[in-house]
């Protein structure tokens, strides 16, 4: 039996911390990013390999989320989920370090 896990990793930005946590699977890309301690999930898109997009819930950070998703979707060149959550940050202040943090996670995979 498989099991999946996530490479995780975490940045501070105006004394608060971003997290992220990615998986791969073998025909897709899992990715939740958000601010604070506790994983919670957020606005979620679907990006597929080409930068077809779609924001699935929510649309508080859709801008963020699709950029994770063409993102990571032109590296793996898989389908991509991402969760986007941020309660005190804005999406304009933290996009640039969500960014470099997903792809240091998803250099670790």
């Amino acid at each position: 039996m498989t099991s999946l896990s996530f490479s995780q990793g975490d940045t501070i930005l105006d004394g608060r911390r971003l997290c992220g946590a990615v998986a791969e699977l073998k025909n897709a890309v899992i990715a939740l990013f958000w601010e604070g301690d506790e994983p919670r999930m957020g606005t979620l898109s679907v990006t597929l390999p080409g930068r077809v997009s779609s924001i699935l819930l929510g649309e508080k950070h859709s801008t963020l989320s699709l950029m994770l998703g063409d993102q990571l979707s032109a590296k793996y060149g898989k389908m991509v989920l991402v969760s986007t959550y941020l309660s005190a940050l804005t999406e304009s202040s933290a996009a640039r370090s969500v960014l470099e943090l997903s792809k240091k996670i998803s250099n670790m995979i």
